[in-house]
C-alpha cells in the first residue's frame, strides 16, 4: 500500500524550513522537521516507501556507498505521522525492525543528517502539542456570571459589579 498523507481539516503555516500543522479535528500541533516535511509531501499514493527514500537520499545528496539508511528513515518517519493522524495509509514496517538492523555507526550518521539524537524515541520527526478547543482558551477576565447587579454586594466575594453593553453585571475582580 502506497503511503497517503492525510490532508483534510489541516491548517499549514511554513515557518523557516519546518510546517506547523493544526489539525481542526483533533485539535492538535504538530511541527514537522524538514525531513517529515518531505515524506509528508511525497506520500502522494503515487511514491513507494523505496521511491521517497531514493529522493530524499538526491535531495540530500548522499553518495551510494552513504551508511545512512534512508528507507528506515521514512518508515520512522511514516509511523510517527500515523501516530499524530497525518498519514491515512501505508505498508507497515515495525520500526523495532529496522532500529534493530542499524547498525551504531549507520544511527550516528542517520542522525547527524537529521540533526540530534533523542535516545528513547529515536529521531524524532514530529513534535506535537493539544490545542485548547476555543471555549477553555477564553480568558477568566472575559468572563462573567451573567448576572445583573446594582452594587458589589449583589456579586459573589470574587466578582464586582461592572457596566457592560448589556447594563451592569457580575465580573470577576481579579485576573
Amino acid at each position: 500500500m502506497l503511503p497517503v498523507a492525510r490532508t483534510e481539516s489541516l491548517l499549514l503555516q511554513d515557518i523557516g524550513n519546518e510546517l506547523i500543522i493544526y489539525d481542526q479535528d483533533n485539535h492538535s500541533s504538530h511541527c514537522l522537521t524538514p525531513l517529515a516535511v518531505r515524506v509528508w509531501e511525497l506520500s502522494n499514493g503515487q511514491n513507494t516507501v523505496n521511491d521517497i527514500a531514493h529522493k530524499l537520499e538526491k535531495e540530500f545528496n548522499l553518495p551510494a556507498d552513504s551508511d545512512v539508511d534512508m528507507r528506515g528513515l521514512v518508515y520512522l518517519t511514516l509511523e510517527e505521522l500515523e501516530r499524530y493522524s497525518l498519514i491515512k495509509e501505508y505498508l507497515r514496517q515495525p520500526a523495532t525492525n529496522v532500529i534493530a538492523g542499524m547498525s551504531r555507526r549507520k544511527a550516528i550518521k542517520t542522525a547527524t543528517l537529521v540533526g540530534g539524537f533523542a535516545l528513547g524515541s529515536m529521531f524524532p520527526m514530529v513534535r506535537s502539542i493539544i490545542a485548547p478547543e476555543p471555549a477553555f482558551a477564553v480568558s477568566k477576565c472575559l468572563a462573567d456570571s451573567g448576572k445583573i447587579c446594582t452594587q458589589d454586594s449583589d456579586c459573589a466575594s470574587n466578582e464586582i459589579c461592572k457596566q457592560t453593553d448589556s447594563g451592569k453585571r457580575c465580573k470577576l475582580a481579579v485576573c
